[in-house]
């Protein structure tokens, strides 16, 4: 080979390792765009709460919330009979301004409508995310099923360009080129200084593990990676530190005694630690994170080995990998292990209503609990669990869970009652 055909084989080698090499292309990768907040004014320490949705459908699950623009808070869910029947439904709701009440609620994704915009069989609903965009939009990212559990799920993406008033039709979220299956959602976005946007998902099929989907600012699948491999790891939560560092936690999905994992990042997101354990207890239940202004940690969890009979409030002073509670939000762990009667049980659960707020009446929300707590209705126990939580840039917190598999419960909170506690 002549020298010339050498140096121009040499030249096509270089030039192919530069635009593959990471670092090395012409544009620079995204970094994190960290979370804004105002530290808001002087307050009187509060803590204060309401139920979201409904008396009917009798069991949702899996909420999530967003504050808007406009100042309002956005709520979504899934509900239906059951988890996993074929009627369940999206409901949504809005908090207006000031308000403590939320307003009505209203269907808005149903396996029939999913189906219709799709062009693909949809039979069962699950967990959905909200959230707004930077360009405005509101988007609300959601699993459905065609046949099988939740290891053959899809994600679909709903937008919003008014907020919630209109909806474009959904689309099918393609995260993988062969089959396409077993994505599924709940932690919140991270965004890009690109405009892209962060989505942690995970994965159950022939494994479990946590994943970040990045999509463009009008939801084109960008990349997919992979945070952990094997059958650990489920439903992260991504907090940001800065352009470049973020942590990760994770529900666990497999390790005996259960502890959550927490792996991390300091480049940007495009490659993650291998998860390791932390200290704080994980019955194989999703939780809830946000990192404060000071590099605190907060996480709202189920802290105990077994069971979902407490939800508690915790802070981390080391980046995740030790916990200590600072707050229980509800509290029946004295009763692992048993299962009520219903004379025992009754006068417990009426002993909880006065303080849930405004929502359904107490008479609805005793039916609706007695009636998704009691097997064959005779022995009972509670359920707390699922929570999303969230900070607004004027300082606010507001959390959401599943109450007793039969209720939203929204509490809102400010730094003020926060920092009583830490």
């Amino acid at each position: 080979m002549s020298a010339g055909r050498w140096l121009g084989c040499g030249l096509i080698c270089l030039l192919t390792a530069w635009v593959a090499w990471p670092g090395f292309s012409g544009t620079a990768a995204p970094g994190f765009v960290p979370p804004s907040v105002h530290a808001g004014a002087e307050a009187e320490p509060y803590l204060r709460s309401a139920l979201v949705n409904a008396a009917t459908p009798p069991r949702v699950h899996a909420a999530s919330i967003a504050a808007l623009p406009d100042g309002r808070l956005f709520s979504v869910w899934f509900g239906g009979e059951r988890e996993g029947s074929t009627d369940v439904k999206i409901f949504a709701a809005y908090r207006e301004t000031g308000a403590l009440a939320w307003g009505e609620q209203h269907a808005i994704a149903s396996p029939e409508q999913t189906t219709a915009d799709t062009g693909m069989l949809v039979r069962k609903m699950g967990n959905p995310v909200a959230f707004v965009t930077p360009r405005g939009e509101l988007w609300v990212i959601y699993v459905s099923v065609t046949m099988g559990g939740w290891a053959t799920s899809h994600i679909n993406l709903m937008r919003s360009p008014d907020l919630g008033r209109s909806w474009l039709p959904a689309t099918r979220l393609v995260t993988s080129p062969f089959i396409n299956l077993s994505t599924l959602v709940k932690g919140g976005p991270v965004f890009f200084d690109n405009g892209e946007i962060g989505v942690p998902v995970y994965h159950e099929l022939a494994g479990k593990f946590a994943e970040l989907l990045v999509l463009s600012d009008t939801g084109e699948m960008q990349r997919k990676i992979r945070m952990d491999h094997g059958h650990r790891t489920l439903q992260p939560v991504v907090l940001v530190e800065d352009a470049q560092r973020a942590i990760a936690l994770m529900r666990d999905g497999a390790e005996h005694p259960p502890r959550a994992w927490r792996s991390e990042t300091t480049d940007g997101g495009r490659s993650w630690s291998a998860p390791q354990l932390t200290d704080l207890p994980n019955p194989n239940s999703a939780l809830a994170a946000l990192r404060l202004d000071d590099g605190r940690l907060i996480a709202v969890a189920n802290d105990t080995e077994d069971e979902r009979l407490r939800l508690s409030l915790l802070v981390s002073e080391d980046r995740g990998a030790h916990w200590r509670a600072i707050h229980r939000f509800e509290d029946r762990q004295d009763f692992l292990g048993q299962d009520l009667a219903l004379d025992q049980f009754r006068p417990l659960l009426a002993g909880d209503l006065a303080a849930l707020g405004p929502g359904p009446t107490p008479a609805e929300v005793e039916a609706n609990a007695e009636q998704a707590l009691c097997r064959h209705g005779d022995t009972c126990n509670w359920q707390y669990d699922y929570p999303y939580l969230i900070r607004t840039d004027a300082g606010e917190f507001h959390l959401v869970y599943t109450w007793n598999r039969s209720f939203v419960r929204h509490l809102s909170f400010n730094r003020a009652w926060l920092e009583s506690k830490l």
